[in-house]
């Protein structure tokens, strides 16, 4: 589950994208809360992060504001997930940016917790790692790729 910064980190860059592909000027951190929904004083620091990522500037002076500064359909969410909520993964075992071996493990390769996540976990990946700023600004919902994707046999994520 994303928490709620994210939502007002991605509801933020949608703004931003949005802005980008109209007419292209800087907005103030007061324009992107009014359009996103998100409180202000919580999205000033939301959107240091980001900048620091090098998604977004930032200009100051009466013109003054962020903008996106990468193409959308190269800001990869999980990403930009990982930028602000951390490792995606449900077990530190299983994270390929994070990876540690869990606390109370005593044989990772017999671990029956860690294979039992792990199919799910990558099919989950699968459909994930690719989703992009774009596809969002586009509308693209990635969340009917089961029409697309189906489990072989041995419970592995396959293209159809």
């Amino acid at each position: 589950m994303i928490t709620q910064k994210m939502k007002y980190a991605l509801k933020a860059v949608m703004v931003l994208g949005d802005e980008a592909a109209g007419d292209a000027k800087a907005l103030r951190i007061e324009d992107i809360a009014q359009r996103s929904g998100a409180p202000k004083r919580f999205l000033e620091h939301i959107m240091l992060e980001i900048k620091k990522a090098g998604f977004v500037a930032s200009t100051r002076g009466r013109a003054g504001g962020y903008v996106l500064i990468k193409d959308p359909a190269t800001i990869s969410i999980p990403t930009l997930l990982r930028l602000i909520d951390g490792p995606i993964s449900p077990l530190p075992c299983l994270s390929r940016v994070a990876y540690r071996k869990c606390d109370d493990c005593t044989d990772e390769s017999s671990c029956r917790i860690k294979r039992a996540f792990s199919d799910a976990f990558y099919a989950y990946l699968l459909m994930f790692e690719g989703m992009t700023l774009g596809d969002m600004l586009k509308g693209e919902a990635r969340g009917e790729m089961s029409a697309t994707f189906v489990l072989d046999d041995v419970n592995v994520c396959k293209p159809l």
